[in-house]
């Protein structure tokens, strides 16, 4: 360690040059000659850095901005979960799907409140907690994405004359227990990892457990719009020759194409993003990367959400299931 010379920051891209001079060690000089080490710090690659308050210095007033963007959002999401009460039970599938964009919502808000403290109180050893909580809102939104898909599905299905399925309550039911039977064991073997994170078990170090994070999020920001893109493509020809039940109904499958294929472009871009974190393709300035980062989050959570939170889609969402009758004007 006393032949590591400070790192040289280069203000303009935010990386820095290790310098290693290894010839004064015996064990090293035969190994590693004298080399220079370059490591460039991505300011949107939060994986890969959370938990360094000097890295996070680069975020600045995005962090309260973004705080503050999620809690107002929140806001809205909370009340319309309490005025969703009155028409359905709770753990109805409709409500859990608000349920869920309100957790998700309520994680956001804390993580970003959390980046806040730590800019302004230079506090340090928060990686483990804020690694845990900007990944654990990926998961709960594509928990959200997934029984968005099943929403939209059914009602695809059933908004013709078909016989292909029988009756809408067993269809129901059927990706129901596929949803919380997946979600169960998906949640408990996040629930190991977290566990072995913490522990630093299996010998590896944290990068490489963020390393796992993010392609797993970009793995299924992938998998799942391909799934929807794939699924489309087969009912829209199994179903062509059937006609619509009603003129509602047509409508209501035209909204749902127009939401779902929101939030799967979302995810589109989400795991895109991901990927070129973790692969470091391109050299961005800390400003330029921390506006990326906000119209990123912009596109990918803030736009399907808010439109999701539009009282005529929760109509159309319910009319697909068992429910209590919606009145949009109560």
């Amino acid at each position: 360690l006393s032949h590591v010379r400070l790192p040289v920051v280069e203000p303009r891209t935010g990386s820095f040059s290790l310098h290693l001079d290894t010839r004064a060690s015996p064990n090293l000089s035969d190994v590693w000659p004298f080399r220079t080490y370059n490591m460039a710090i991505r300011p949107y690659d939060v994986l890969a850095i959370v938990g360094d308050e000097h890295n996070l210095g680069h975020f600045g007033s995005v962090t309260f901005v973004l705080a503050v963007a999620y809690f107002g959002t929140l806001i809205s999401a909370s009340q319309l979960l309490i005025r969703l009460t009155r028409y359905v039970h709770r753990w109805h599938t409709q409500w859990i799907l608000y349920l869920g964009l309100v957790v998700h919502l309520s994680v956001r808000t804390l993580t970003w409140s959390i980046f806040c403290w730590i800019l302004v109180t230079k506090q340090k050893n928060w990686e483990n907690l804020t690694a845990i909580l900007l990944s654990l809102p990926e998961f709960i939104f594509l928990s959200a994405y997934i029984l968005l898909l099943f929403h939209w599905l059914e009602i695809l299905i059933f908004s013709r004359q078909q016989f292909v399925f029988a009756t809408k309550q067993s269809f129901h039911k059927s990706w129901q227990r596929v949803f919380m039977i997946s979600h169960m064991a998906c949640y408990t073997a996040l629930l190991v990892f977290y566990i072995i994170f913490l522990a630093r078990g299996l010998g590896a170090s944290r990068s490489f457990y963020f390393r796992v994070l993010v392609i797993a999020e970009s793995a299924a920001n992938f998998a799942l719009p391909a799934a929807h893109i794939a699924v489309w493509i087969y009912y829209s020809f199994r179903l062509a020759g059937f006609a619509f039940t009603s003129e509602f109904a047509a409508k209501t499958v035209a909204w749902m194409h127009c939401i779902v294929t929101l939030w799967s472009t979302g995810r589109l871009l989400r795991g895109t993003v991901l990927l070129a974190g973790v692969a470091r393709i391109e050299q961005l300035s800390p400003v330029a990367y921390s506006m990326v980062m906000v119209l990123v989050l912009l596109a990918t959570e803030f736009l399907p959400i808010i439109f999701t939170l539009d009282f005529n889609l929760i109509e159309v969402l319910i009319h697909g299931e068992e429910a209590t009758p919606l009145n949009a004007s109560s």
